[in-house]
């Protein structure tokens, strides 16, 4: 049987790391975008606040996640499994849905939602092995 706390745990180590380095190449890419590009007022603005938006939430997930994984706390886990869809959706716009999407977005995108999908796998095993009861046999 694996582990599911210790490779949640592993999943938003690596994820804290991967998303450190996410957040800036997006915005990066952002500002590029909304000074190289055309673009309408109103889809600058719905990407830029969209892709605020996914930083908060992921930021927050991360953070819930580590701190409830660590602590056992599963109420923490469950408000991060509860933040990753809003996160996951976002991540999907950004991929999909934007005005412009460069290709370096294609793939940053699509390991970030990798990776989100195996620790929403991971953490809902994590709370179902806190939700049993304990077996003494």
């Amino acid at each position: 049987m694996v582990n599911a706390s210790l490779t949640y745990e592993i999943l938003l180590y690596l994820n804290s790391f991967y998303f450190g380095m996410f957040g800036p190449c997006e915005v990066g890419m952002g500002v590029l975008k909304g000074v190289n590009l055309t673009y309408t007022k109103d889809s600058l603005l719905r990407d830029a606040l969209l892709l605020v938006s996914l930083l908060i939430a992921e930021s927050i997930r991360i953070y819930c996640g580590r701190h409830g994984s660590l602590s056992d706390h599963g109420w923490r886990v469950i408000c991060s499994v509860f933040l990753t869809f809003p996160s996951a959706g976002a991540v999907t716009y950004l991929l999909y849905f934007q005005t412009y999407t460069l290709g370096l977005e294609y793939i940053l995108c699509a390991l970030l939602l990798a990776l989100q999908i195996t620790e929403l796998f991971y953490a809902l095993l994590f709370v179902l092995t806190m939700c049993r009861p304990p077996n003494y046999n």
